[in-house]
């Protein structure tokens, strides 16, 4: 409402001297909440401005007379920082006239925008299969060895939290490249296909004058399932019938990159070898189970197995010492994958591409061994699926060793890229740019990661929370930082105030309709593609059930 005190009009939240509204939210660093307070009538209105966050002492952050003009205040909200809180602006006054909030807004100090000279290339690796707690960058006490990883994680940006907005490869991969939610471009099923009005990042920085090339060893990121739209070179080594191993696609990828290195280029990379079956060399096998194994896990067998481990009630039970080769495979084929992997770098800075080149490096998804009871991937909505890797590196552009601890989503990859490239966003890009968060800049959006499991499940993660709702309407809620394994199901009722954000900004982003602005309360129509299926021939099904996928 436009209220008007001693001459001085302001938009503001005008109620009855008695009443509270209310606000929840994630206080971000140095943050503080700045508003006016004013009263309508005759009289003086008192006031409080209390802060709550669950399991603590609700905190009185202010409190005053309000009379008939502006008075502005600034509320101090850092002791808060990076914690959930409601917010409550209460009224404690009786009597005719109306208490005047003016504009309550979240402040935080100022930067100065950084001009960041555009990267001239970019690289997108997706890494398949490779859950965010297997590198040393995301878990200090993990046992693999990733050198390679190590080393470019330092010389870059890393997200501790990001998040895939699915648990397979086909919906989180269109995520990547659409920049689109698993409910906008609709490739939830083993049969959909991304139809042609699809834009791929690829087709837009085809636009832009970039040569395109795609290096992918997945099936179903294929020709078949539309994700050949836009590529000026297009690969995929499990149809094509060529070596999916990353030695080979590494080289495959560079020799591409070695002959458009005279102008500016997209390479997509997604290299396939810690997903089933782990099969690698025995040396990296000793690496982590030195010793003598004659039990039932033969690798070229692992996607075989672990599917019947799935079933329920399972075909295959594994002992303990089966679980320890079964981990030592997967933990071998992501050793040797960072071998090629430091080598592709290494190449990238002989071919003198290094400085100029933005490098992303992701997954689609993880795997699970027995962490909730089952196996492998895109059964569930737990942590070890959902938490990828998510690393940045442009040289002298974004900071070496800088890390993020809010929670983002790989659908956010595409804005990125096109912002440090210096090229128009891709239009109906339902994502976020992250370029901020890197440079130390302020967000304007809540720090939040949307993912799906199909049409019966829905996750919201923040830094803090991650809330799940099923599609018989109940729901999980799990505390991140006190439980990062998700052992144990809160009890809502005791984190009402986290319960409650939890609720708003998925019931928000659920209801709107333009899901690229889903907090705008003036919801346009927004993107959504139609599902084309693809046809689903025998040659498709025997490449897919090669890499586990049971059809």
């Amino acid at each position: 409402a436009h209220v008007r005190l001693n001459d001085v009009e302001r938009d503001a939240i005008a109620l009855s001297r008695d009443s509270t509204v209310r606000y929840y939210l994630t206080v971000p660093s140095r943050g503080s909440l700045g508003l006016g307070v004013g009263a309508e009538g005759e009289g003086e209105a008192p006031f409080t401005v209390e802060v709550t966050a669950d399991g603590r002492p609700t905190v009185e952050a202010l409190s005053g007379v309000a009379v008939g003009r502006w008075a502005d205040h600034r509320i101090d909200l850092s002791a808060f920082a990076g914690q959930t809180v409601r917010i409550d602006l209460r009224g404690r006054g009786q009597g005719a006239g109306r208490l005047a909030w003016s504009e309550p807004r979240v402040l935080v100090p100022a930067v100065e925008r950084k001009t960041l000279e555009p990267a001239k290339n970019v690289v997108v690796l997706v890494i398949d299969t490779l859950r965010a707690d297997k590198l040393r960058p995301f878990n200090p006490d993990t046992r693999v060895k990733t050198p390679a990883v190590d080393r470019f994680a330092s010389e870059g940006v890393v997200f501790e939290l990001a998040q895939s907005p699915e648990n397979w490869t086909k919906p989180s991969v269109a995520s990547i490249l659409t920049g689109l939610h698993p409910q906008t471009h609709q490739q939830k099923t083993g049969e959909s296909a991304l139809p042609s009005s699809a834009l791929l990042l690829s087709e837009h920085l085809g636009d832009q004058g970039f040569a395109t090339g795609s290096f992918i060893a997945n099936g179903y990121v294929s020709d078949r399932f539309g994700f050949d739209q836009g590529w000026d070179d297009y690969s995929n080594y499990i149809r094509d019938g060529g070596s999916t191993e990353a030695k080979d696609v590494f080289e495959k990828a560079g020799n591409w990159i070695e002959s458009h290195q005279g102008e500016r280029f997209f390479a997509y990379i997604q290299t396939i070898d810690p997903h089933v079956p782990y099969d690698p060399p025995g040396e990296y096998v000793r690496m982590y189970d030195a010793d003598e194994y004659s039990g039932q896990v033969k690798p070229r067998l692992t996607g075989d197995l672990l599917e019947k481990a799935k079933r329920r009630p399972p075909e295959v039970v594994f002992d303990p010492r089966d679980k320890r080769r079964i981990a030592a495979l997967h933990d071998g084929e992501i050793t040797q994958h960072d071998k090629f992997f430091g080598a592709f770098l290494d190449r990238l800075t002989a071919l003198g591409l290094a400085e100029d080149t933005l490098i992303v490096v992701t997954s689609d998804h993880g795997e699970e061994f027995d962490d909730h009871g089952s196996w492998g991937h895109g059964h569930s909505i737990y942590q070890e699926l959902l938490h990828v890797p998510l690393m940045f590196r442009l040289p002298n552009r974004l900071p070496a060793g800088g890390r993020v601890s809010d929670a983002v989503s790989t659908l956010d990859v595409s804005s990125t890229v096109t912002e440090l490239l210096g090229v128009p966003p891709m239009p109906a890009n339902e994502g976020h740019a992250l370029v901020s968060m890197m440079i130390g800049e302020p967000s304007s959006h809540p720090a939040v990661a949307f993912s799906d499991f199909q049409d019966d499940r829905r996750v919201m993660t923040t830094r803090e929370w991650k809330f799940i709702l099923r599609g018989n309407l109940t729901s999980t809620l799990f505390d991140l930082n006190a439980d990062p394994g998700e052992t144990t199901q809160l009890d809502a009722s005791a984190f009402p105030v986290g319960r409650r954000y939890s609720r708003m900004l998925l019931g928000q982003f659920l209801g709107a309709t333009d899901r690229g602005d889903w907090l705008s309360a003036e919801q346009k129509s927004g993107t959504r593609l139609e599902r084309e299926d693809a046809e689903m021939d025998d040659t498709i099904r025997d490449q897919l059930r090669a890499l586990g996928y049971a059809h």
